[in-house]
C-alpha cells in the first residue's frame, strides 16, 4: 500500500526536522564525536518516550529474550564444562594412572575451577564477590534498582566457572541475579525513572529463574515476593511478559520436560497432613541449620584469610579442593547434577546417601560459594529438602503404610518446605513446585509444610538467607525498602497540617459543594473533639453525588471507619509499609493517648523525603 503524498510529505519532513536538529547541534558542538554520539542517543530516546507504558512493555519484552538467550549459554555452558571434567575424557578414566591417583585428582578439579574464579574476581572484576540475591534487594531498596553494568558477564562466567568444575552452588540464583542486572542495565542505558529501573530489575530476575526452572508463574512471583516487594499491576504486567517470553525461549532450545521427575501423588488421607505439619516444623529448623552452618563457614573462611594472611584469589581454590574432597565419596553433593533429587522422588534414594546429603549440602555449598566462589543457594536447599522429606516418608509410610503416600512425595514437600524456610518465601516455592510437577493434589500438602516452615524458621531464627548478610553490613530491607534508614525517622519530619477536616455531623450538601470547588479527593472526618473518625475518598463521594439522596444525610453515614492509621511515635517505614501494602495515598497521623487528629502524611511526599534522607545514608 503506497502512502499519499500529503503522507509521504508529512513524514519527509519529520525525517528532514530531525536531521536537521542534529545538523545544527552538531555546529555549535565542542565535545568528541563520542559525546555528540551519546547527546543524540539521549535526545532520540526522549523522543521514543519509552517511559510511557505500552512502549515500556517492548522493553520488557526485549529485557525477556536477552535474558532468555543468556539463561540457555548459562545453562549449557555448565554443562559442557561438567561433562569435560568428570564424565567427557574416557580414556583419561580408564587410564591406569588416572585410577592410582584418582583420590587426588578429583579433588583438584574444584579446586582449579575455584582458583580460576578468584583469580577472575581478584585481576578482572577487582573486587570481591558480593551475595548474589543480597545484592540485588539491597539495591532495590537503596540504589533505586541501579546494578553494575557489567556484573551480568562477570557473575555469568563466575557461577558457569565454579558449578561446571564441581562447586556446591546452585545455578538457580546466580541466573536470577544475571538476569536482574541485565534488566538493570536495560533500564540505565534507556536512561528510565528509579521505579522503572527496579520494574525492569524483576522483569530480568523472573526471567532467568523461569527459563532455568520451566516456571513463569513461580519465576513472576519469585521476583516479586523476594525482590521487589511490589505487587501492583504496574508491576506485575510487564514481569508476567519477561518472564513468558523467557520461558518460551527456553523450552525452543532445551525443551519442555519438566526439570524433576516425579510420580502422580496424592493426599491419601486427611490424616496424612498432620505428617506434613510435623515434615514443616522439621524443615524450618533444618533451614535454620542450613543458615547457621553456611554463614558460620563463610565466616570461618574470612578470619583465616586475615589470620594467615592468605591471598583474596586462593581462598576459593581452598574452598573448592575441601568440598571436592566430601563430593568424592558422595557425588550426589555436587552442584550441577539433580540426580539425587530425582533419585529422592522417585523413592529410590538409599538411607546412607539421603543422611549424607543432608548434613553435608550446606558444607559444601559452603565451601564452595563462602570461600569466595559462586553460585547460589536455592539448589543445595531443595537437595537438602528432598532428603529430609525423603527420610521422614521412608519412616512414617513404614509404620503407617495404610494412611501415607510413599516417600517420594514427602521428599517432594520436604524439598520446598526447606526452601521456604531459608529464602522466607512460601508463596514462590508452592507456585514452583506445583508448575514441576503438573500435579494440583499435592499442592495442598506443600502450602500446608511450606508455610509452617515459614513460620517456624521466623520463630526460631530471625534471619533469611539474604537478610543476614545484609543486616551485617547494617541494612534492613523489606516491601523494597531500606528499613534500616526508614526506621530511624520520625514521622514528625513528613507530616502536613494541609487538609480538609469535616466534623461528623456536617451534612452532605456541604461535603458535595467543597468537592465540587477544591482540587482535593480525600476528606478526614472528627468528632467534635477532634479526635479521629475515618475518611471520604472518592469511593464515598459516589455515594454521595448520587441522585435521590436522603433528606437529612451526615457525614457519619458515608464515612469509611476501618482506615489505617499513623501516631505520633511512629516511624516512617511504618508509613512506608502501610502504602506498599494498601491502596491509600494519604494516612491519618493521630495522637497516640487521645486519639486526635494531629495532621496527615501523603504517599508521594513520604517516599520522596525517604528517598533524600537514603541519598544522605549512601553517601556517608
Amino acid at each position: 500500500m503506497k502512502l499519499s503524498p500529503k503522507k509521504k510529505g508529512s513524514l519527509s519532513r519529520k525525517g528532514l526536522a530531525f536531521f536537521y536538529s542534529i545538523s545544527r547541534r552538531s555546529r555549535y558542538f565542542k565535545g568528541t564525536f563520542q559525546q555528540f554520539f551519546r547527546l543524540t542517543l539521549k535526545y532520540f530516546l526522549v523522543q521514543l518516550n519509552l517511559n510511557q507504558d505500552i512502549p515500556f512493555l517492548f522493553v520488557a519484552v526485549g529485557v525477556g529474550l536477552l535474558t532468555g538467550y543468556v539463561a540457555v549459554v548459562f545453562h549449557d555452558a555448565i554443562m559442557v564444562i561438567s561433562t569435560i571434567c568428570f564424565t567427557g575424557i574416557p580414556s583419561l578414566a580408564s587410564a591406569p594412572f588416572f585410577e592410582k591417583y584418582r583420590m587426588i585428582m578429583l579433588p583438584l578439579i574444584p579446586a582449579f575451577g575455584g582458583l580460576l574464579v578468584g583469580l577472575y574476581n581478584a585481576f578482572v572484576v577487582k573486587e570481591r564477590p558480593g551475595h548474589g540475591l543480597a545484592s540485588v534487594i539491597k539495591a532495590v531498596a537503596q540504589n533505586d534498582g541501579v546494578l553494575n553494568r557489567k556484573l551480568w558477564i562477570h557473575r555469568s562466567i563466575t557461577s558457569v566457572l565454579s558449578i561446571g568444575t564441581g562447586g556446591g552452588g546452585g545455578r538457580e540464583a546466580p541466573i536470577v541475579q544475571v538476569g536482574a542486572a541485565i534488566g538493570s542495565t536495560v533500564a540505565q542505558v534507556l536512561k528510565f525513572s528509579p521505579n522503572k529501573t527496579r520494574t525492569l530489575l524483576g522483569c530480568g530476575a523472573a526471567a532467568g529463574l523461569a527459563a532455568v526452572f520451566n516456571t513463569p508463574i513461580g519465576g513472576v512471583m519469585f521476583a516479586i515476593e523476594v525482590l521487589l516487594g511490589d505487587f501492583s499491576v504496574k508491576t506485575f504486567s510487564p514481569i508476567v511478559i519477561a518472564a513468558v517470553i523467557g520461558t518460551v525461549l527456553s523450552r525452543s532450545f532445551l525443551g519442555n520436560s519438566p526439570t524433576f521427575q516425579v510420580h502422580e501423588y496424592t493426599l491419601v488421607s486427611n490424616t496424612e497432613l498432620v505428617f506434613y505439619f510435623l515434615l514443616g516444623i522439621l524443615a524450618g529448623l533444618s533451614a535454620v541449620l542450613f543458615i547457621r552452618i553456611y554463614y558460620a563457614i563463610e565466616e570461618w573462611f574470612e578470619r583465616i584469610e586475615k589470620r594467615w594472611k592468605i591471598p583474596v584469589w586462593a581462598m576459593p581454590a581452598i574452598g573448592g579442593f575441601m568440598a571436592g574432597l566430601i563430593c568424592l565419596w558422595l557425588p550426589g553433593l555436587y552442584g550441577f547434577s539433580y540426580e539425587a533429587i530425582n533419585t529422592a522422588l522417585l523413592g529410590n534414594e538409599s538411607w546412607t546417601n539421603m543422611v549424607g546429603i543432608y548434613f553435608l549440602k550446606p558444607v559444601v555449598a559452603a565451601l564452595s560459594v563462602g570461600s569466595g566462589g559462586s553460585g547460589g543457594m536455592f539448589a543445595p536447599a531443595m537437595k537438602m529438602g528432598a532428603m529430609l522429606g525423603g527420610m521422614f516418608g521412608n519412616a512414617v509410610h513404614m509404620l503407617f503404610p495404610e494412611i501415607t503416600a510413599t516417600s517420594g512425595a514427602y521428599a517432594l514437600v520436604g524439598m520446598g518446605a526447606l526452601t521456604a524456610g531459608i529464602m522466607r518465601a512460601p508463596l514462590s516455592v508452592i507456585l514452583i513446585l506445583f508448575e514441576i510437577t503438573g500435579q494440583y493434589e499435592i499442592v495442598l500438602p506443600i502450602m500446608f509444610a511450606a508455610v509452617t516452615s515459614a513460620l517456624i524458621a521466623r520463630l526460631v531464627y530471625r534471619h533469611s538467607m539474604e537478610t543476614y548478610v545484609l543486616e551485617k553490613e547494617g541494612v534492613r530491607v523489606g516491601f523494597g525498602i531500606a528499613l534500616s534508614v526508614a526506621e530511624h525517622i520520625n514521622i514528625s519530619d513528613v507530616i502536613k497540617k494541609n487538609y480538609i477536616k469535616f466534623t461528623n455531623t456536617v451534612r452532605a450538601t456541604v461535603i458535595i459543594d467543597t468537592f465540587y470547588n477544591t482540587p482535593e479527593s480525600c476528606f478526614l472526618v472528627t468528632d467534635n473533639r477532634g479526635r479521629f473518625s475515618g475518611l471520604i475518598r472518592l469511593d464515598e463521594m459516589r455515594i454521595l453525588l448520587r441522585e435521590g439522596l436522603p433528606d437529612g444525610l451526615i457525614a457519619e453515614d458515608v464515612t469509611k471507619k476501618d482506615v489505617p492509621v499513623l501516631y505520633n511515635t511512629s516511624k516512617l517505614d511504618e508509613a512506608l509499609k502501610l502504602f506498599e501494602i494498601t491502596d491509600y495515598d494519604m494516612l491519618p497521623v493521630l495522637d497516640e493517648e487521645t486519639d486526635i487528629l494531629l495532621g496527615v502524611v501523603h504517599q508521594e511526599e513520604a517516599f520522596a523525603y525517604y528517598r533524600k534522607q537514603l541519598n544522605l545514608y549512601s553517601s556517608t
